[in-house]
């Protein structure tokens, strides 16, 4: 089977060239093309494309808002950022918070191409100009440098910490972020990556130590 492909893009010379480019390769179908987050949103839930490429600025909602509404409606599709913006905090802030990975509108057809087999098989792919900004960052914060750390952590997941240290439950926290519990687990799960911290007890203090509440 090909692998099935959702763009989303305000801008439709952009969409028509990355959907030219992806269609020169045969293991490439693009099923769909959207000019806003919410009707991306609604064609990923119709379509269920293997791999959705999204940019970060739509007109409608922020591509951090789009991205975190596809990991809850469409979990087993891997997005691939792919934008204008070469901000490293752009970067940090969407592979936490589930990008599979982060190319600028630099890229050529062969490594979007390559980046779209790539991330269906399971893989990360992040633009070379960029990726050394990512490995600091994770470095700084694997040394207990508590400032990284906190900007490691995407707005949601730091929102997620907060309540958890209010002692709210999953079901609480979700209620109060309007998010399902899955997604309070995968955001926890992430929390718990980047700070090595597994109890709920030494998230809340941690949270309480950094200021995060």
């Amino acid at each position: 089977m090909n692998i099935r492909v959702l763009l989303i893009d305000d801008f439709p010379l952009v969409r028509e060239g990355m959907a030219a480019a992806l269609s020169r390769d045969p293991a490439i179908d693009v099923v769909g093309q959207a000019a806003t987050g919410g009707e991306g949103l609604a064609l990923a839930r119709e379509l269920k494309p293997h791999v959705v490429l999204l940019d970060l600025h739509l007109p409608d909602m922020g591509g951090m808002f789009v991205l975190e509404a596809l990991g809850q409606h469409v979990p087993d599709s891997r997005v691939l950022i792919v934008t204008a913006s070469e901000n490293p905090e752009s970067l940090v802030a969407v592979i936490g918070a589930g990008a599979a990975g982060y190319l600028t509108k630099r890229s050529g057809r062969a490594e979007l191409c390559d980046a779209v087999i790539s991330v269906h098989g399971g893989g990360t792919v992040i633009a070379p100009s960029l990726a050394g900004h990512l490995v600091q960052r994770y470095a700084r914060a694997s040394k207990g440098d508590a400032g990284a750390l906190r900007t490691a952590l995407t707005p949601r997941e730091n929102e997620v910490l907060r309540l958890v240290a209010q002692g709210l439950t999953d079901r609480q926290i979700g209620e109060t972020i309007y998010a399902s519990p899955r997604t309070v687990q995968n955001h926890l799960a992430r929390i718990r990556d980047k700070t090595g911290l597994r109890r709920r007890s030494q998230l809340t203090r941690w949270a309480v130590e950094h200021a995060v509440c």
